[in-house]
């Protein structure tokens, strides 16, 4: 059984982390902005603005710095700073006992993916989300989204796309960056796909790659048992229909075409200009239609901070 940390209100602690690629510090200093204007606490780790070649820190710094943020007795959220790539490096030596305990929100995405799948290996929801350095580039109301994600709101989303596989499904919601996904497997970050909604999204990979990402995937045996399929931004991809055969909606739905489940594309998240923040490992309700979809999050109200 999934578990929902308790959800923020005015005053809470957020503590900001950068457990993978360095930060643009101003970037940052923005989105921390916006955070204590909504009303929140919010402390930087040791070595958010460290440097080490492509990393925030060092591999001992990172994971020093997240396992900080983790026992921490009074935060209620860990906010990742920035994705990029490094999380892997630290995630399997992270000790969980003290978040046991006294569980936090996480929240990030990209290279965050596979915090968020440890998370729920643990038996705790995320909140899959723009990072902070990447908060004051969304929009208005992608913005208060994210803050009212923090205080357990979360909106029905919606998507129009022509090229949807009809069909509703319910279920957890797991997923995040398909490259991530796909780096996952094999490894102790690996989640069960079974009876779940796996939600995607991808950002400057040439069509083959997704192709390949996929192929991996299905051959994993991932897809197999999936109770439905959410399709989100697939940003900057470096060929063109032309040049491969087909788009990313065909390329999904080719190798979808052996099941049963519903697929609905073209949801407001990744690396685009809107990044709507999702419950990972959080229950919905999956309606897809012709030319229309809606993803529906349980009540949350059961664990709203009092």
């Amino acid at each position: 059984m999934i578990q929902l940390p308790t959800f923020l209100k005015a005053g809470d602690l957020i503590l900001v982390v950068s457990p993978s690629g360095v930060v643009n510090e101003a970037a940052v200093q923005e989105g921390i902005f916006l955070l204590r204007k909504a009303g929140f606490k919010v402390e930087l780790a040791s070595n958010v603005f460290t440097k080490h070649y492509k990393f925030a820190g060092t591999e001992i710094q990172r994971l020093y710095d997240l396992q900080y943020a983790m026992d921490h007795s009074e935060a209620k959220a860990i906010f990742c700073a920035r994705g990029g790539f490094g999380i892997t490096h630290i995630i399997d030596q992270l000790n969980w006992e003290k978040f046991q305990q006294n569980a936090k929100w996480i929240i990030g995405f990209s290279d965050i993916t596979a915090l968020l799948h440890a998370a729920y290996i643990q038996g705790f929801a995320s909140i899959h989300a723009s990072v902070v350095q990447g908060l004051s580039k969304l929009n208005s109301a992608n913005k208060e989204a994210v803050i009212k994600t923090l205080k357990g709101d979360f909106s029905i989303l919606t998507a129009l796309s022509k090229f949807n596989k009809v069909g509703e499904a319910q279920g957890d919601l797991i997923g995040g960056n398909l490259s991530l996904l796909v780096h996952q497997l094999g490894s102790a970050t690996e989640i069960d796909y079974k009876d779940r909604i796996l939600f995607v999204e991808e950002v400057a990979e040439p069509l083959y790659h997704v192709d390949r990402m996929l192929v991996q995937l299905k051959r994993a045996g991932k897809l197999q048992y999936l109770r439905g399929l959410v399709v989100g931004q697939f940003t900057n991809t470096s060929e063109s229909k032309e040049l491969y055969g087909e788009c990313v909606e065909e390329i999904i739905l080719r190798h979808c075409s052996d099941y049963n489940f519903p697929v609905g594309f073209n949801f407001p998240f990744g690396h685009g200009d809107e990044n709507v923040p999702l419950m990972h490992g959080g229950n919905v309700q999956l309606t897809v239609a012709m030319g229309k979809s809606s993803l529906l999050f349980s009540n949350t109200n059961d664990h709203l901070s009092t």
